[in-house]
């Protein structure tokens, strides 16, 4: 079975693809270059009167022929665009998969370590976030004859089926559950970059994909103006910042149960 961390990175791997492909296929227009087109002509042994199109630019060069049907405006920048947005909607689907993955993973081993104690009393977000978790009275009484972790941590993923973990509010909630004191604090230090900017990159990255994904990449405060602008730039930003800050937690994560499950073992000796 695959471990979160390999969960996460088969599943960004789509974006940056994505990403990828807009690179080879990006161009303002298509070469026109009379030279150009004559040799690919033969070398394709292409009809005189065969339509092609040719892009090529510092990094690709490409010929698209006729018969594939497809019009130069499918390779226009604004229509190539699209992969952008789509490379942020994979990889928000990407974190939102890899966070209750890596609780599964890991939360029995922290309540089994930890006992009553993994519930931090003042963090409001954790209130929030199983504010409507409930357990039956047949529920309790196996509890209190056995004390199972597995079974209360399955109880509360199960829970956040009907809320979704994602942005920074997911990344505190599942890294505070996992052991970790002040999640974006650690990572913000273990990357070398401010706490608030990274966590404002991440979050218009899952706000972005919200927009793309609900109306068409409209602004919220203007759903039926243009698409908002999209870059090659802002997009990759939003990948490779939602791939570290992943990274960085599972690391985080894995040091933080180690530390936990030689405590309990050294408390118990």
């Amino acid at each position: 079975m695959l471990g979160p961390r390999q969960v996460f990175e088969d599943n960004i791997r789509p974006a940056d693809l994505l990403l990828k492909v807009f690179r080879l296929l990006e161009n303002d227009s298509p070469n026109t270059e009379e030279n150009i087109h004559t040799t690919l002509r033969n070398l394709v042994k292409a009809d005189q009167d065969e339509g092609l199109i040719v892009i090529y630019n510092e990094v690709f060069l490409g010929l698209i022929r006729e018969r594939a049907d497809v019009p130069i405006s499918a390779i226009k920048r604004s229509t190539l665009t699209n992969l952008l947005r789509q490379s942020v909607v994979t990889v928000s689907t990407a974190l939102e998969t890899y966070l209750p993955s890596l609780l599964r993973e890991n939360l029995h081993e922290v309540i089994g370590a930890t006992g009553r104690a993994f519930i931090p009393k003042k963090d409001e977000e954790i209130k929030n976030q199983f504010k409507n978790l409930a357990f039956s009275l047949e529920e309790v009484a196996r509890i209190l004859e056995d004390p199972d972790p597995i079974f209360v941590a399955n109880k509360m993923i199960s829970s956040l089926n009907f809320s979704y973990l994602s942005g920074k509010r997911g990344i505190h909630v599942v890294g505070v559950l996992l052991g970790l004191e002040n999640p974006w604090g650690l990572i913000a230090n273990h990357l070398g970059r401010s706490e608030e900017e990274i966590r404002k990159t991440l979050d218009s990255a899952i706000s972005r994909r919200n927009d793309i994904v609900h109306r068409a990449d409209r602004s919220q405060k203007a759903p039926e103006g243009p698409a908002q602008e999209m870059t090659y730039p802002w997009a990759k930003q939003a990948v490779e910042t939602i791939r570290v800050v992943c990274l960085t937690l599972d690391d985080l994560v894995a040091s933080s149960v180690r530390k936990l499950k030689a405590k309990a073992e050294n408390f118990q000796g």
